[in-house]
């Protein structure tokens, strides 16, 4: 990936490269008639960074359009907030995002 700073031009290699392909893996949440407020409450609380307006936004698209990524980030990550909602009793999958 090559971008440009001012002047001048820097190119991703090696490591950042790799970093920059990994955060392509989303936790996706599907709609599963749970009531929308314990959803929420649960994206709230399993999610860093998560706030209550994003968290209830997300359900809302879930909720409207059968599905909806919860959070976007390295597959490691992705697999860790996916076990976590599932324990929740919410339904979620990660996919690579490519």
């Amino acid at each position: 990936m090559t971008t440009k700073a001012g002047n001048r031009e820097a190119t991703w290699t090696g490591e950042r490269a790799s970093e920059a392909t990994e955060l392509t893996w989303n936790a996706t949440l599907y709609n599963d008639r749970k009531p929308i407020n314990r959803v929420v409450w649960r994206l709230w609380r399993n999610l860093p960074g998560m706030t209550i307006k994003r968290a209830t936004r997300i359900t809302w698209e879930a909720h409207t359009k059968g599905r909806a990524v919860a959070k976007s980030c390295h597959k490691e990550l992705a697999e860790l907030y996916e076990e976590r909602l599932r324990e929740k009793g919410l339904t979620v999958s990660i996919e690579h995002t490519r």
